[in-house]
C-alpha cells in the first residue's frame, strides 16, 4: 500500500498526517511541539517515528512527502500602491493569496516619514506596484528612487506599469537592491493578474525557509515546502470549484483561528449587490485576509478592546476583572492552556469575537448616493451568496461549541451595509486537514478533493 506523508512546521506544533493512496483517506497523524528555533528535523522525526510504528520503515521509506511551514513569523512583507482603493488593496489580495503575513502599506508618494516607517520594520519582501498599463509613470519612479536610496535590505517585487518597469528595476539596482519584475497584477480596469507575482513570492520564500536551522537534514526527504496559507487557500479553491470528476462544494468560506491571527478565505466570484455599482479593486474568486490583532494568545488583549471587555463579561456572567486577568495570562504565556470550565467558556467567547470582528473586514459594504445611474456603490467583496462555511484551527476544532463560533459570519441586524450571508451551512476541518490537501492538490487533485471530502463527511456529527 501506498502513502502520502505531509507535514507543517508551525511555530507551535510540527505536524504530520498519513494519507493512504487506497483508502482515499488520512489513516494517521501526529505532532510534536515545534523546534523550528534550534532544529526544526528534531520534531519531524519524533512524527516519524510514530508514523513508522504505525505503517513501518519501508513503507515511510517509500512514501512521498511534502510540507508546508508557518514558522518564522511568516513572510513579512509590506504593500506599496498608489491609491488605497486600487493597486494598494490589489497588491494586498496578491501578497495574501501567496501566503504572506502583510506588516505594512503605503500608497501614494513614497515621502521622508512613510520611508522611516518602512526602514523600521521587520520586512522580508515588499511588493511595489500601481498603475494600469499605459497608465501612471511618474510616482513609480519617484518611489523606485526612494526605495534606492533607502536602507531597506530585501527583495522587491515590481508589479506595476510595464512601461517603466525596465527603468524601475534599474533605479532599483543601481541602488544595490534585489528587484523582481512581474506582469502588472492590474493591467486594466477590473482585471487582476496574480499568477506571476505568486509564482516569485513562493520561490522567495523558499529562498527564506533555507535559514530554518535543521532544514538541510529535512531537504533530503521532503521533496516540496511552501508556505502554509498558500496551501490552505489552494485548498479551499479545489473544494469550492471541484474537478472535472467530483463536484465543488461552490460558494463558500474558510474560517482558520488561530493564537496570533485570524484568517478568512472566500471563494467566490464578485457581483454587485441588489442595486449597487462596483468600484475599488477586482477582487479575486479566492480571496484570503489576515488580521494580525485578532488572536486567541498573544493578540487577544488588542481583539478584546474591540469587541469590548465589558461586553464579553456581561456574556459571561462574571466580573470585568476577571476578564482581564484572565486576558493578561494569555498574552503573557502563548502556551496557556483553558482547562477550568470558565476558563474555555471565555476562550469559546474570545474565538467567536475574532471571527465576527474579522469577517466583517473581509467582507465588502455598499454605501447610499444619490445618482440617476444607481443607488448605492460597492466597494469590495459580496459574500452574500456563501452557502458553506469551514472552520479550521484549534480554537474553533476543539471548542464547546464550534458552529456557534463560526455563526458570527452571518449578517446580523446592524449590518445594515455589509455583504454577508444571512444563513449558511458549516462543517469542522476535525482532522486538521486543510494545508496537507493544498500539498495534494499540487499532485493530484481529484484524488486531493476525494480525501478532503471524506475527512469533512466522515467527520460531522
Amino acid at each position: 500500500m501506498a502513502y502520502y506523508v505531509l507535514a507543517d512546521f508551525g511555530s507551535t506544533f510540527t505536524k504530520a498526517a498519513v494519507v493512504s493512496q487506497e483508502q482515499e483517506r488520512v489513516i494517521f497523524s501526529t505532532q510534536y511541539p515545534s523546534t523550528v528555533n534550534t532544529d526544526a528535523s528534531i520534531a519531524l522525526e519524533k512524527c516519524f517515528a510514530d508514523i513508522e510504528g504505525v505503517i513501518g520503515k519501508a513503507a515511510l521509506k517509500q512514501a512521498q512527502i511534502s510540507a508546508t511551514s508557518s514558522a518564522a513569523g511568516g513572510l513579512r512583507m509590506a504593500v506599496i500602491g498608489l491609491t488605497e482603493r486600487l493597486s494598494l488593496t490589489a497588491g494586498k489580495n496578491v501578497a495574501f493569496g501567496a501566503g504572506a503575513k502583510i506588516v505594512g502599506v503605503s500608497a501614494g508618494k513614497l515621502t521622508a516619514d512613510k520611508m522611516k516607517r518602512l526602514q523600521a520594520m521587520p520586512l522580508e519582501m515588499i511588493l511595489f506596484c500601481g498603475g494600469y498599463e499605459k497608465g501612471a509613470r511618474t510616482v513609480l519612479i519617484q518611489n523606485a528612487k526612494a526605495l534606492a536610496a533607502s536602507d531597506i535590505n530585501c527583495p522587491i517585487i515590481f508589479g506595476g506599469n510595464s512601461e517603466v518597469s525596465h527603468e524601475v528595476r534599474s533605479i532599483l539596482i543601481q541602488g544595490n537592491k534585489e528587484c523582481f519584475v512581474v506582469p502588472n497584477i492590474i493591467p486594466n480596469v477590473g482585471e487582476l493578474e496574480t499568477r506571476g507575482c505568486e509564482e516569485i513570492i513562493r520561490e522567495l520564500f523558499m529562498k527564506r525557509i533555507i535559514n530554518m536551522k535543521g532544514l538541510s537534514k529535512i531537504q533530503k526527504i521532503v521533496k516540496t515546502i511552501i508556505p502554509t496559507p498558500a496551501a490552505v487557500l489552494a485548498a479551499g479553491n479545489l473544494l469550492s470549484k471541484g474537478t472535472d470528476d467530483h463536484e465543488g462544494y461552490g460558494e463558500m468560506m474558510i474560517v482558520d483561528v488561530g493564537g496570533a491571527t485570524t484568517d478568512i478565505h472566500s471563494y467566490l466570484d464578485n457581483t454587485p449587490g441588489e442595486g449597487a455599482k462596483l468600484i475599488g479593486a477586482p477582487e479575486p474568486y479566492a480571496k484570503r485576509t489576515v488580521e494580525g490583532d485578532l488572536g486567541m494568545r498573544e493578540s487577544s488583549d488588542t481583539l478584546l478592546a474591540e469587541a469590548g471587555y465589558e461586553t464579553v463579561a456581561t456574556e459571561l456572567g462574571i466580573d470585568v476583572k476577571q476578564v482581564h486577568d484572565s486576558i493578561n495570562e494569555r498574552v503573557n504565556n502563548h502556551d496557556f492552556i483553558a482547562e477550568t470550565g470558565a476558563e474555555k467558556q471565555l476562550d469559546q467567547q474570545i474565538a467567536a469575537n475574532a471571527v465576527k470582528i474579522a469577517v466583517r473586514r473581509h467582507c465588502g459594504q455598499w454605501e447610499p448616493i444619490h445618482s440617476s445611474n444607481c443607488s448605492k456603490i460597492q466597494v469590495g467583496k459580496n459574500l452574500e451568496n456563501i452557502k458553506l462555511v469551514i472552520g479550521t484551527g484549534g480554537p474553533v476544532i476543539n471548542s464547546l461549541d464550534p458552529e456557534k463560533i463560526l455563526r458570527g459570519v452571518l449578517r446580523q441586524k446592524k449590518d445594515r451595509y455589509l455583504l454577508l450571508p444571512e444563513e449558511s451551512a458549516f462543517l469542522i476541518d476535525r482532522d486538521y486537514l486543510l494545508y496537507a490537501v493544498g500539498l495534494l492538490s499540487e499532485i493530484d487533485r481529484d484524488f486531493a478533493f476525494k480525501v478532503m471530502d471524506n475527512s469533512l463527511k466522515s467527520k460531522q456529527s
